[in-house]
């Protein structure tokens, strides 16, 4: 599942210019096949449930229990409400590059601690900012010979030497239990999304 971070690079994406400032953290490819209509916005808004699927139960469960537990106790994951887009935000970047000043129409701002900065037909960008590490999550449709796989990318920007040592110490964790988890999550439910989109049709 997880794969060479050229993989993401061979690809012709709009992230990679937008991203300069950020690092690859890893390159992940998902199970899964998709056909020529299938959009990523509606991949990303299956894989968000499956996120929220692992984080309530079993090992990696366990883990996101323990970071949000240990998230409020040190305040990690604090932000001002008055800020829709806080300065230095990606989606604020995007914004300010664009100059659309909020004039794209996102389904849903926030998932699970992440905003989205942008969603196309075939690719989207969502961010995490908190205390340790400044993160972003990409998604892309990739064709591979006769039909259509998703690549994860993870982009990270530790905050200072405590952001490093958090993300090191994270690392096994993320590789060994809660992507493997998502990646096998992911496939079941896009696999009961095919399915209902089947019934829907017949």
């Amino acid at each position: 599942m997880k794969v060479s971070n050229s993989r993401h690079f061979e690809q012709t994406l709009r992230v990679h210019d937008f991203m300069k400032d950020f690092e690859v953290e890893d390159v992940w490819e998902f199970p899964v096949e998709l056909a020529q209509e299938d959009r990523i916005p509606i991949f990303y808004e299956v894989m968000m449930n499956s996120l929220q699927i692992i984080s309530e139960k079993g090992p990696a469960g366990f883990l996101f229990k323990l970071r949000f537990f240990l998230g409020r106790l040190f305040g990690w994951d604090d932000k001002n409400e008055s800020d829709e887009f806080p300065p230095g935000s990606l989606r604020e970047r995007f914004e300010n590059q664009n100059e659309i000043k909020g004039e794209i129409a996102l389904e849903s701002l926030e998932t699970d601690g992440f905003n989205l900065v942008y969603q196309f037909p075939d690719e989207c960008l969502s961010e995490i900012d908190n205390a340790t590490v400044h993160a972003a999550l990409h998604l892309a449709k990739v064709k591979v010979k006769d039909t259509f796989k998703v690549l994860m990318t993870v982009y990270v920007k530790p905050k200072g030497m405590f952001g490093k040592f958090y993300m090191k110490l994270i690392s096994p964790f993320r590789l060994f239990i809660v992507y493997p988890a998502l990646m096998k999550i992911v496939k079941r439910s896009w696999e009961n999304h095919l399915e209902t989109k089947q019934s829907k049709l017949a």
